[in-house]
């Protein structure tokens, strides 16, 4: 096999050339997952793999929830179907977790603790309402718990690798975050 009879290989696999995808959560099911640090980007990797895709066509899918950014692998966000997000944090999340335990213990967070800052936020992550991080950082503070320094970061990050948040639709240029449940399978 030539080099080039390689990469054309890896171009129709990679949902690059020849696409059999029809929507995005075909093309992220397709590949697993698809790395999402990059936002902007990573809609233009699914849009790149649907020919006939808007931006507006993928955030949709973001809307719906059928595609789901999250934390599954490596404590790094990526984009997961709903169909699959479950048992990617189900079987990574508690590795993923234990690699953190230190950091966490340092900011007070455990699952315990977790675990109670939903009902913190009061009706802040109700099924329908979706918050900006600033808007889940007032609720906190709000209920007496510190987000200072990096620890509102890891307090999102931890309660998105324990299933109860995930990231919502953008709302201008601001990433939101949305109470779990809503559009995707349960375990």
């Amino acid at each position: 096999m030539t080099e080039g009879e390689i990469g054309g290989y890896r171009l129709v696999n990679q949902q690059i050339a020849a696409t059999r995808c029809k929507t995005p959560a075909e093309v992220v099911s397709s590949l697993g997952a698809m790395q999402a640090q990059d936002y902007l980007g990573t809609l233009w990797a699914i849009g790149l793999r649907l020919p006939s895709a808007t931006e507006k066509a993928v955030e949709r899918a973001i809307e719906d929830r059928t595609i789901i950014r999250t934390w599954p692998l490596r404590s790094t966000l990526h984009f997961v179907t709903a169909a699959d997000v479950h048992w990617f944090l189900e079987l990574l999340g508690p590795r993923i977790i234990s690699t953190t335990n230190l950091r966490h213990e340092q900011y007070g967070l455990d699952a315990a603790g977790v675990g109670a800052y939903p009902e913190s936020t009061g009706q802040g992550f109700a099924r329908s309402q979706q918050l900006t991080r600033d808007e889940v950082y007032s609720i906190l503070g709000r209920a007496k718990i510190s987000v200072e320094d990096q620890r509102g970061y890891h307090i999102l990050w931890r309660m998105g690798v324990e299933r109860l948040i995930c990231f919502g639709a953008r709302r201008g240029k601001q990433a939101t975050f949305a109470c779990w449940t809503k559009g995707t399978t349960s375990s």
